[in-house]
Parts: C-alpha cells; sequence; structure tokens
C-alpha cells in the first residue's frame, strides 16, 4: 500500500503537538498532579494531536509548496540575497537563544526555536525589500579601479535604460522576440503585483484566463535563461493604488521609466499624466510591409525571371516583384495581382500574377 506525504506530515504533526500539549500540562501541573490536573493534561495532549491532524499540511506542505513555486519565478541574485538575510536574522536568533533558555520548561526549548524562525523570516523579508540599497550600499564600499589615461578624457556612460513591463506585452509574447533582434537596449523590469496579477490569472478557474497566466508565467522564465535583456523582478509595491494599472503608472512616474504595454486605455491614461508607453502594436503596425496579398499593383515588366514564362518589376523602393505568365509584356506596364510575400534575409520578394480583366 502506497503512502502519500501528505499522510505522514499529519501523523508525525499529531504525535509532536500531542507530545507538546502534554508537556505543556505536566510543567504546569503539580509533582504529584491530582485527578483533575491529569485530566487537563490529557485535554491539552488531545487538543495537540487534534490540531497537529489537521493543521500539519497547511502549515508544512503548502508553505513549501508555494515557496517552491515562487522560487522558480526568483532570479538567482535574488534567492542568494534572501538566503543571505536570512543567515544574518539566524546569527540575532542565536543572541535571544541564550535568555531564552533560562526561561522555565517547556519555553526554553519551543521559544528559542521560533525566535530563529521570526529572524530568518524577517532577514530574509528585509533584505529583498532593500535590494537595490543594499546592491548601491556595497558598490560605494568597493574601492573605484584606477582608470587609463585614455578613459580619462572619454565622456561618461549614459545612464542604463530600464522598461517597465505590463502583464498585456507578457502575455502577448512578442516581447521575446523584439529584444532577440536588438532594437531594445536597457533592463526589463516587471514588478511584483505584475507577477501576482499572473499568478492570479494562471490560477483562475477559466479555461482562456488560465491559458494566459500560464503563457506569460512561461515566457518570463524563458526570457530570464535565454534573453539578451537582463528581465528583473521588481519588489516594490504602491500602496496608494489598488488596480495593477494605476499602481504601473505611479511606478513609473516616480522613477520616469517607460512602460511596454499592447492596453490602449491605459496607454491613454498614462500618456495623459506624461508617462510615456511603448506599444508593441504600434510597432508592429510601423513595420507592417506596405503590400499585402490580393492588392492590386501597376508594375513595368522589365525583365524575364528564372521559370517560364515569368516576368520581373520592381516597386519603387526596389523590391522585386515576379509575375506569372507576364514574358511576353517586358517593357509594358501591367496590372498584376499579389498572390504571396516571401521574406528572406536580404529583403522580399512578391509573386503575383496578370489581374482579371
Amino acid at each position: 500500500m502506497k503512502v502519500s506525504l501528505n499522510f505522514i506530515v499529519r501523523i508525525l504533526g499529531m504525535l509532536s503537538l500531542a507530545y507538546i500539549g502534554w508537556s505543556v500540562g505536566r510543567s504546569l501541573s503539580s509533582p504529584q498532579p491530582d485527578e483533575m490536573q491529569r485530566f487537563a493534561t490529557q485535554l491539552l495532549m488531545l487538543a495537540g494531536a487534534g490540531l497537529g491532524l489537521l493543521l500539519t499540511p497547511r502549515l508544512t506542505i503548502e508553505p513549501v509548496e508555494e515557496l517552491l513555486h515562487h522560487a522558480r519565478n526568483v532570479p538567482l541574485p535574488d534567492l542568494l540575497l534572501i538566503g543571505a538575510g536570512a543567515l544574518i536574522g539566524l546569527i540575532f536568533a542565536v543572541l535571544c537563544a541564550v535568555p531564552l533558555a533560562q526561561l522555565p520548561h517547556p519555553f526554553d526549548q519551543y521559544l528559542p526555536l521560533a525566535c530563529a524562525a521570526l529572524f530568518a523570516y524577517l532577514g530574509g523579508t528585509i533584505a529583498a525589500n532593500r535590494k537595490r540599497d543594499l546592491a548601491e550600499l556595497f558598490a560605494s564600499l568597493r574601492p573605484p579601479a584606477p582608470l587609463p589615461a585614455a578613459a580619462l578624457a572619454a565622456p561618461p556612460p549614459t545612464p542604463e535604460r530600464r522598461l517597465l513591463l505590463d502583464t498585456s506585452a507578457i502575455i502577448d509574447g512578442r516581447i521575446a522576440a523584439v529584444a532577440r533582434t536588438g532594437f531594445l537596449e536597457g533592463t526589463l523590469l516587471v514588478p511584483r503585483f505584475v507577477l501576482a496579477e499572473l499568478q492570479q490569472l494562471a490560477d483562475s478557474s477559466d479555461d482562456l484566463r488560465r491559458s494566459k497566466g500560464r503563457r506569460g508565467l512561461e515566457l518570463l522564465s524563458e526570457m530570464q535563461r535565454g534573453s539578451p535583456l537582463p528581465v528583473e523582478v521588481l519588489n516594490v509595491d504602491v500602496a496608494d493604488a489598488s488596480k495593477v494599472d494605476d499602481k504601473l503608472i505611479a511606478l513609473a512616474r516616480q522613477y520616469a521609466y517607460p512602460i511596454i504595454s499592447n492596453d490602449f486605455n491605459m496607454g491613454r491614461v498614462a500618456g495623459l499624466q506624461g508617462v510615456r508607453v511603448l506599444s508593441l502594436n504600434q510597432l508592429s503596425e510601423a513595420v507592417r510591409p506596405p503590400v499585402i496579398q490580393d492588392q492590386r499593383l501597376h508594375v513595368l515588366i522589365r525583365n524575364e525571371g528564372n521559370a517560364r514564362q515569368q516576368g520581373v518589376g520592381y516597386l519603387e523602393d526596389g523590391t522585386p516583384v515576379i509575375v506569372e505568365d507576364a514574358r511576353h509584356l517586358i517593357g509594358q506596364t501591367a496590372e498584376v495581382v499579389v498572390t504571396r510575400l516571401h521574406q528572406t534575409q536580404t529583403g522580399r520578394l512578391i509573386f503575383a500574377t496578370i489581374a482579371p480583366q
């Protein structure tokens, strides 16, 4: 018979809390307990066993699973920083454990453990929230490297550009392809509340919303591993706003960061507040080819093509138009219908046929 981890944890929690309840009852009873004190000790032991049986998975398995789930989306430097903060918190907990160990039994056993857990949590949380301040502090303590003579005359480097990512741009997915082309420079910032919105979508009961949320989380994970632009999770929150769009606009105004978003309404609101918004939809419209399928064109057939009966003309920008069955029209202007477009690394090819009369 296969025993689940949940069952084992419940049994261990029941036994542990039952022992704690029995220890508390014995410590509060007299050396020779009477009937009422023994009954109270038994009640504490049963209460501890019941609480352990019911609450142990929620206090052990579920927090660990949630921690592992969030750890997959946190960069490795952030994890190391949180671990260092937790280690510093444990050092303070060791200092506090000396006076706590002088308390009467059983408090001398359990309060130092609770203190260690509390200080480790506080240390990790403070390190995560003050990540940028700690980085600036370490950078200020580092001695500056001597500059070569040629670098002394060079102009100071421009500050690194930082771009905020909206939920709509992450779910859209084209930001990864745009980043690979090299047209964007700087660091892509994903605020913590945007990650929370993606997590909420991924946990939704609606299939479409759940698919969007999971797509966004997977895209961020792939970009952190292979994108030429660094992707950083920004552990900040905006207390004065409740909606994600309002928080994003307030954060962009505070730090003068542009926002990459496909949300048209949010872009208009951000523009009214002086925030620059980079829309992937506008970028796609700007690079859309000037010629589309089934469009009619007037082309001068200049020479013959490689295949039989093909004629070749050119658009004003030099794009070749290969027209089927048009060799006999060399030197004449013909009306053609675009049948397909072919994009190559050197340019674009347009295939067409003679327009029916």
